[in-house]
Order: structure tokens, then sequence, then C-alpha cells
């Protein structure tokens, strides 16, 4: 058999321009003689669209154009996903068992298929399956975690066999592909059946490909939407293998095919990386697409299931966020719906920050669209002023400098003329008002220069700032895109000399805002800072509460109670991925002084929640971002019993030292 993996950019809510994309592959997969042509999970309507997926209007509309694929299957066999809405007046009709067959929340049933088609209609099941409709195979395992809400919206192949009284091992059947005149049985799954080992039943995992296989396939293919996240192609990989390895002997050629381009659901924005690869018999990876974030038609034949396996090369972490980052942002026209990419304006300080996103932003969508205002008051130095010149200069993009003390002045002046508690305190006196600033060059200055040129503003805030809340609400946490907000400061860092290195090839992001390894900065460089006051400096311990904000806020969070243990037992350094030198350089081998910075941290982070629910969507690049993949609730924080005991053991302590074990 002669396969095509149909490695395509879906675009969200744009089912015309998914099928154009679609039948240009399919008269191509035609010309090269391709028996079956698989696309990607919901690959007409794309994957994270939220309550779209409750609008029956729009899921029948994208099930219209079943109809111009069915037509397109004249001489080829097609599997693509889309949504099936499946009425109970539907479901009695063709089942011919009446009664009520709600969805779990009462609306109509909503299946996450695959819909397989071939000569202008649906393709036959091995055995026939009443409970289902002809040529469709809903999705079984449906996600629940992180940014995935399939459990919310649809309706499992497990679910109807329920229903109907079936077991998983009668509902579950391979479908018929013509072949030279004869029928293959190929099993069709759907993205999060190939993840299994999470999922139990009857103490095993819910193996989906191994039923298929025992019902008869002799191959799987699996049409996926699953998002890029560092390490995935070889942690898919594993579980291929480990597929293959529960089915011993039996295991057949495994098909996968995802998907490129984004999604986004309001707050976060995910990539899709493709990463579409043949599988051999061993579950090994025999033929991989090309290059990741590329549409691209990869053809395999039987005689590539005989050759030997191939490595999969994965580019370095930074790359790989790079190459996300890129992609989410392009994605944006997709957002708005527009034809071209939008122009962007974007407050350049001349710290790193500002630097690296008009950087990306000039990878993303050309030097041409991107404008760069940098808004000093005068607290910022010569020094950052005349790095903001330069960097614009080095990327070529349009630069203007925009002075704001008068505005600052004016506004604080005019708040000032009023006294409306009676204790005439004053704006200009307090702390806030190195706020104001923030506001102003947010709110008064690129929101309208943003207005004025119909153009769209970035939010230049890193993770971890967003984490601990340095940042200014209707000021700097404004924009319409967060682009380095899921990178901590040390990524930042990071990034900026690959894109120098890498990239440009060229020192196009001043070394002078890059430290060295402990994160410190010679008399010549520009420390990171906010500029807003006299001789301002960073509360951010840079390194040391990057590594507290990533183990924090990981996918497996890590919480206080876990820190201080760690603390106690010598084993920062293996936990956190830092050295003694940097714990030092913060003087955090202090026991009072680790246990009220991390008391600080991690007041910040719960108590800046209310700032990030109104923050712009960022673009995903960590295991667990902030927004709808980390989902907060605004509380105030608890302390627990077990915290405040480790907590006095700490306490007690002389001095940090690292586990023997450990330095060794």
């Amino acid at each position: 058999m002669k396969v095509a993996l149909a490695q395509m950019e879906v675009v969200p809510n744009q089912p015309g321009k998914n099928l154009e994309a679609m039948l240009a592959m399919i008269e191509q997969a035609k010309r090269e003689g391709v028996d079956l042509i698989a696309f990607p999970e919901l690959s007409i309507s794309g994957y994270l669209l939220g309550d779209i997926f409750y609008r029956e209007d729009l899921l029948r509309e994208f099930m219209c154009f079943n109809e111009e694929l069915r037509k397109a299957s004249n001489g080829i066999a097609i599997a693509y996903g889309n949504v099936m809405v499946d009425t109970e007046a539907e479901i009695n009709a063709w089942t011919g068992v009446n009664g009520p067959h709600p969805n779990k929340d009462g609306r109509s049933r909503k299946y996450n298929a695959v819909y397989v088609f071939q000569n202008g209609k649906p393709a036959e099941r091995l055995r026939q399956v009443k409970a289902l409709p002809d040529g469709i195979e809903p999705k079984h395992l449906l996600p629940d975690y992180r940014f995935f809400d399939d459990e919310r919206y649809f309706f499992s192949l497990g679910g109807i066999a329920k229903d109907f009284g079936m077991t998983l091992e009668e509902i579950a059947q391979p479908f018929l592909i013509e072949v030279g005149g004869q029928t293959v049985p190929v099993g069709f799954e759907v993205c999060e059946d190939l993840w299994v080992a999470e999922y139990r039943r009857n103490g095993e995992a819910e193996n989906v490909t191994n039923i298929l296989i025992n019902n008869g396939a002799q191959m799987i293919v699996n049409v996926s939407s699953s998002p890029w996240t560092f390490g995935k192609n070889s942690t898919r990989d594993r579980r291929i293998k480990f597929l293959a390895e529960e089915s011993g002997d039996s295991f057949v050629p495994f098909i996968y095919v995802n998907r490129t381009g984004a999604d986004n659901n309001g707050k976060n924005i995910i990539t899709f990386d493709g990463g579409s690869t043949a599988y051999d018999l061993k579950g090994r990876p025999i033929k991989l697409s090309a290059a990741p974030y590329k549409a691209e038609l990869l053809i395999v034949e039987d005689a590539d299931f005989r050759q030997p396996p191939v490595e999969r090369v994965e580019k370095p972490r930074i790359a790989q966020k790079y190459d996300a980052i890129i992609e989410g942002i392009r994605h944006v026209k997709n957002m708005t719906g527009a034809a071209e990419q939008p122009m962007y304006v974007i407050g350049l300080s001349g710290g790193i920050d500002s630097a690296v996103v008009a950087a990306l932003l000039v990878q993303a969508v050309g030097a041409d669209k991107v404008l760069a205002v940098n808004m000093p008051t005068r607290f910022n130095s010569d020094k950052t002023k005349d790095a903001a010149a330069q960097i614009a200069a080095s990327l070529g993009i349009g630069y203007v400098q925009i002075p704001i003390d008068d505005l600052v002045n004016a506004n604080i002046a005019l708040i000032d003329k009023f006294d409306l508690d009676g204790s005439s305190r004053k704006l200009g006196e307090s702390d806030y008002a190195e706020n104001v600033a923030a506001k102003i060059r947010g709110t008064a200055i690129l929101s309208n220069l943003a207005g004025k040129y119909g153009a769209l503003f970035t939010n230049n805030g890193n993770k971890t700032e967003v984490a601990l809340g340095y940042a200014t609400l209707y000021g700097d946490v404004d924009g319409a895109i967060a682009p380095i907000a899921d990178l901590t400061k040390r990524e930042v860092f990071e990034l900026a000399g690959y894109l120098n290195r890498e990239v440009f090839r060229s020192e196009v992001i001043p070394e002078k805002l890059i430290p060295d390894g402990l994160f410190r900065f010679r008399d010549d460089q520009i420390p990171s800072g906010p500029e807003l006051k006299d001789k301002q400096t960073s509360q951010i311990k840079l390194g040391y509460h990057c590594a507290l904000v990533e183990a924090m806020t990981a996918y497996m969070i890590k919480t206080p109670e876990d820190i201080i243990q760690w603390y106690l037992d010598g084993a920062m350094e293996e936990n956190l991925g830092i050295s003694t030198a940097l714990i030092k350089r913060w003087g955090m081998n202090d026991p009072e002084a680790f246990v009220n910075d991390l008391e600080w941290v991690v007041n910040r982070i719960q108590g800046n929640v209310f700032k990030r629910v109104q923050a712009p969507p960022l673009i995903v690049t960590s295991p667990t971002a902030f927004g709808y993949d980390r989902r907060e609730s605004i509380v105030s924080n608890l302390t627990t019993r077990r915290y405040t005991a480790l907590r006095e053991q700490v306490l007690r302590m002389e001095r940090y030292t690292v586990a023997e074990a450990i330095a060794a």
C-alpha cells in the first residue's frame, strides 16, 4: 500500500481554506499513485476552538465540507478529521434503537472523528457496527489536561459502546481499503488514542491500537492535532515503541500524521510542528517529515517498512522555542482574519526583553512591518536610549523617540488637583508615581500609535516578570500578543544569544545587554531594570528566581514544601538545575535569607494572578503556561502546616550545604 501523510497547516475556523489545501494535496497524491491519503485531526475546523464547538450551526457548516471530500475520493482513499453532530433523532433513525442518546451535557452528541471515504462512498468496516455511522470512527480517549477540553465537547467511542451495550473490542473495527483489487483492513484512531499508558481499564492500558490489531488491522493510521512541546516527538516515539511492545509480534506498520500552524484559546497561542512519522513493525521510526512547521506530503511505501530505522535529530531546546514563537506570531494573521501579516508597534526601551521581541517580529513578519518607539523619562539613562537606537538600526526597522516627561508630569498634576478623601495625599509623592510612566507608554502612546497606523502593539514581558507581577496593569501588561511571556528571563538571555549567533549571524542585540553565567553585568554593560525612578534596580534575582518560577509553575508543580525540603536535603542544585555559585551569588546559602525570599516569591506569584488574567494571549513554549494552560484563581495564599514545620528546621540551620552525593 502506498500511503501519503498530508502534513498541512490547519487554519482555525476557516474550513474553506483548509479544504482548498486538502484538495490540492489529494490531487498531488493521485498523481503519485497513492492508495490512501491521511490528513490531521479536525483538519476542516481546527482543534482548539473553545465553545465554538457548542454552535451546531457552525458544526454543521464544517460537516458540509464532507461532501467535497467524498467526491474527491474517486480513485483514492481519504482519511481526515472533522466533527460530527449526532442528534438523538438521527441516532434513533440510523441505529433503529429508540431512546434518549444525549451527550454528557444534555446537548446533541458531538464526535471528534476520523472520516474515511474511498471511490465516492464511506469505507466499509471489516465487521459492521450498527452503533456507528458509516465511514466514521470517533475518538476514544478524550484529554482534559492542560488546555485540552475534548471531554467538555465530545462524546467518546467508548461512550457509544456503553450506550449500546457493547464492549470497546466489539465497536473498534478496522476499515477496508481497496488496494490493487484487494482489500486491506486499516485501523484508524485519533491523536490521544495512542497515548494510552495513563488511561486504565481493568488494570491495564486502554489500548485502542492493540484492539484494532487484534480485530484484524494490518496497518494503523493515527490522525493528530498534537501541539509542539520540547521533546514531544521523541516522547511520541517512546509511546509507539510501548504500543509495539504491548502488541508483541503482532504489531503492524503505524502511520502518524500531524498538522502544522497554530490555534488559540483566547489566552494561549498553541503551535503545531508536524513531525509526521511512519513506524515499522517494532515501533521504530523509518520515515520522518522533512522540517518542523512545514506543510508536506510525505509518501510511504511498503518497501520503506523494510528499511533500517532512522535517527530523529532534535534541535536544541532554545532553537525549538524560537521556532514556536515565530509560528505563534505568524498565527496572529489568522486570529484577526487579515489577508496579510499586520503591522506591529513595539516599545523599544533599550533593554533585553524589547530587543528580543523586536528581533522576533522582524523574523516573523519582516522589518517593514515593525515600528519601534522609545519613550524615555528623566530616569532613563543615555546607555539605554542609545541601545534602543542601535537595536532599531541593526534590525532595519522604523524608529522614533518620544520623550514622555511632560505627559507624566501633566498626568500627576491633574490627579493631584483633587482630594477625594480629605487626606491631602499626593500621587507625585507616592511609590505609585513610577507606574504613571508605564501607563502612559502603553495606553497613551503605544495604543494610539497602533490605532494611527492600523497596527498591533506587543507586550514585551517575560515569564519571570509575569509570575512575580513586575508589570503595570493598563501599561506594560497591555498589548495584542505577548511573544516571550512563557520564557523566563534566563531563557530570554539565551534566546538573545541564539538570535545573534544562529539567526541574524551578527550582533543585532547588543552583547552589553547579556550577563555572564552568574547573571552579573560589568560596569560597561546595561543591567536589567525598569528605570522608573532614580537608581532603581530590579528585585528579581536573575537565574535563581527564574528557576523557582519554572519549578513552581511546572506541569508537575513543585510546591513551597518541595523547595524547602530540597534546601534541607542540600539538593537545590539538582532539582532547580542551578549552581552552588548562583545560590551563593544571591546569598541564598543563608537560611533566613532563603526563607524570606522563598515566601516573597510565593506571595508574589499568588498575589499577582489578578494581573495575569487580564494579560494578552501568550505563545506557549513551556510545559505549563500562564493563561488557560495553568488555570488560576484570585485568592490569597495559604501556608501549609508541613511547610511551617520545615521552615523551622531551615531556620535552625547555620548554612546551606550541597549534599555530598550531589556535589560529587
